[in-house]
């Protein structure tokens, strides 16, 4: 481990005591409180050994055995109360580190921006929210116990071994700086091995995502065979990997077994010598015996707590990677947009998602105020990455962009999109019931304004006459709906949000030609207006519009009416009559 690793992982536990356990402070130190209780009573029964053996067995003595009894009473009553308490005030301190951990991961993750999440996968993303979540309350509760249950059990118990046998007590320490020099090379390993488990980990989920998303292709292309084989080679990694864990964790017992066991023997052959051979009471040696074996079950805790502390370093670093993500810098403050009439202006624009591949090549045009204008060209033309960059998921990498005058990039996101509806060729429907997926549209809605907004999209029917109406889930991905109830949703979702500026990306793509035709009119009404950008491949899905711009290869090619661009015999004509079969 490098001298920067080193520094890495002691600023992350420094940051996790003062960021969240200084928030528990007052219920550390109670839980601390009683966890000191559970350890005096453990040396306190080691002490006892001492006149139970000569003052009860030996000088049989009456008033020795009930004062022994009920001290003994005293010691596991106080012992069962104090180790309820810590163990409640305990969980309930993890409870709220995990709760707020994860409110803190969630914030951070809405907001990163597009361009920020689609770097990952969404397996990638769970896993890792699951594991770190959990890394802050296992580090705190492992120090807490450790410090307050196991290092002062054993250092109360050395105390009485102390008083009893300085001499032994001296020799029988000496396996404690032993057993860390093992155990220290134990925990770089385990970390480097819980790193890779975690990786492994991302990856499983992220194939068990595939197949169960793309499960109709899974069955239609009887590829069950090829990824059943891909996943089961990840899985045996994963357990190698695993294996491999459990025999470095294992590896403490043999070494803390074998340094208690010399121990004790030396102790039996040393203090059983005293007692033949030179007639020392046997109270003090059971005593010290008693302490000793008491001593092994928190040895062994302290042992392989540097091991577990390790394993949960990953995760902790994890989170705070997670939470200290921020989004891209904007430049220069943001500010809210003024909705105006809906201008949007592209000027010189270029953009390109790698170096060395553009999308969009100094693109220049206009889309009206309160008019239809549609995108047309071919896949990789830049259509839809024209509609994206009016959302500011990315911005343009030379040029502008105007919004009623207001360039994007000084403009707060947020409250640009809150005058955007958005309708996508790959609906997206949340798995919940279909009142909540219109409603995402405007979230204060009333149920009056969900219904109208479903009567717009011409949706009111079939969800009706859906199992429970609109209260009926649409499950995962919304596969219990067909594509153009899926889409007649989202096309709802749009009415509802009533914005000035409607995007629609291809949104009849997935539809046959009689759907298409059946929503043709609802898109129409939707549109009326409001400036409206219509992305299509289909050119009968945009006849209708005032404009019609046609791209190709990032560049605007053509541009005019339905009737303009036919006359011109250009790009737009062939496409036209290659689609319509004319010609």
């Amino acid at each position: 481990m490098d001298a920067e690793e080193k520094r890495q992982r002691k600023d992350d536990l420094r940051r996790l005591i003062t960021e969240t356990g200084s928030r528990f402070v007052g219920l550390y130190v109670l839980a601390f409180l009683m966890l000191g209780v559970v350890s005096a009573t453990t040396a306190a029964t080691a002490w006892l050994m001492k006149d139970v053996i000569n003052e009860v067995f030996i000088a049989k003595s009456q008033q020795a055995l009930f004062f022994v009894a009920g001290a003994v009473l005293v010691i596991y009553v106080a012992r069962g109360a104090a180790s309820y308490g810590q163990g409640v005030i305990l969980a309930r301190i993890g409870n709220a580190i995990v709760a707020d951990g994860q409110k803190r991961l969630v914030s951070s993750l809405l907001a990163q921006e597009v361009r920020g999440i689609q770097s990952r996968t969404s397996s990638e993303v769970i896993q890792k929210q699951v594991l770190s979540a959990d890394a802050a309350r296992q580090i705190l509760q492992l120090l807490v116990t450790v410090i307050g249950r196991d290092l002062l059990t054993l250092i109360g118990l050395i105390g009485v071994m102390i008083v009893q046998d300085p001499l032994v007590s001296g020799v029988v320490l000496l396996a404690l700086p032993i057993a860390a020099v093992f155990i220290a090379g134990l925990g770089i390993r385990i970390g480097k091995v819980q790193k890779k488990q975690v990786s492994i980990g991302v990856t499983l989920a992220d194939q068990l995502r595939q197949i169960i998303q793309g499960f109709r292709v899974v069955k239609a292309f009887g590829a069950e065979d090829r990824l059943g084989t891909r996943l089961t080679g990840v899985i045996e990694e994963q357990q190698s990997n695993a294996d491999r864990a459990a025999v470095l964790m294992a590896r403490t017992q043999p070494i803390v077994e074998t340094l208690a066991g010399i121990a004790v023997a030396l102790v039996i052959l040393y203090g059983g010598w005293r007692v033949i051979a030179h007639g020392a009471t046997p109270g003090a040696f059971f005593s010290f015996i008693t302490a000793l074996l008491l001593a092994y079950d928190p040895a062994r805790r302290l042992a392989t707590a540097r091991l577990q502390l390790e394993q949960h370093r990953v995760g902790l670093r994890l989170f705070f990677e997670m939470i200290d993500e921020k989004p891209e810098a904007p430049k220069g403050t943001l500010a809210p947009y003024k909705p105006g009439a809906g201008e949007i202006r592209f000027e010189d624009a270029s953009f390109h998602y790698a170096e060395g591949s553009p999308v969009l090549r100094h693109v220049s045009l206009t889309f009206e105020a309160g008019k239809t204008t549609a995108l047309v060209g071919g896949s990789g033309s830049g259509k839809s990455t024209a509609l994206s960059l009016i959302l500011r998921f990315w911005d343009p990498v030379t040029g502008h962009i105007l919004v009623d005058g207001q360039e994007t990039v000084a403009l707060d996101p947020a409250s640009l999109r809150e005058k955007i509806a958005y309708v996508g060729q790959d609906t997206f429907l949340f798995d919940g019931s279909v009142r909540e997926n219109i409603a995402m549209g405007l979230p204060e809605a009333k149920e009056s304004q969900i219904i109208a907004a479903a009567e717009a999209a011409q949706a009111d029917a079939f969800i009706r006459a859906l199992p429970q109406g609109y209260d009926t889930p649409v499950g995962e991905l919304a596969g219990r709906l067909s594509g153009g109830q899926k889409q007649r949703i989202a096309i709802a979702r749009a009415f509802l949000r009533n914005a000035p500026i409607l995007l629609l990306d291809e949104p009849t793509a997935a539809l046959d030609a009689h759907s298409e035709e059946a929503l043709r009119e609802t898109l129409q009404r939707l549109s009326e207006g409001r400036t409206t950008i219509l992305v299509a491949h289909r050119l009968a899905s945009v006849m209708r519009a005032d404009r019609i711009l046609v791209m190709e290869d990032g560049r605007l090619v053509e541009q005019g009416s339905h009737t303009e661009l036919l006359a011109r015999d250009g790009r737009y004509a062939r496409l036209y009559r290659m689609q319509t079969g004319e010609g």
